[in-house]
């Protein structure tokens, strides 16, 4: 669910922003994860790649930010919860 928010947050951004910020994260992914092979980092970059296309395919214009979501039981089913917000 971290990485579906981080890909949304992302896709909002520019495509000079989106690649830099991308950049940024696997960055990040790396120093949190000392022990993922070039294999895996790939696959988290195109995992993250394929989240942004998705959600610039199917919202082009929501730009809300997510800054909040968790998974709540209501009724015995599952579902998120998402927290957005508009930054100018």
């Amino acid at each position: 669910m971290n990485a579906a928010c981080s890909a949304w947050n992302l896709a909002c951004n520019t495509p000079e922003l989106r690649k830099r910020h991308l950049d940024k994260y696997i960055l990040e992914y790396r120093q949190h994860n000392p022990g993922a092979d070039e294999e895996q980092v790939a696959e988290v970059r195109s995992n993250l790649e394929k989240l942004i296309e998705a959600k610039l395919e199917k919202f082009p214009n929501d730009l809300r930010q997510i800054v909040g979501a968790r998974l709540v039981n209501v009724g015995g089913k599952d579902r998120i919860d998402v927290t957005a917000a508009r930054f100018q």
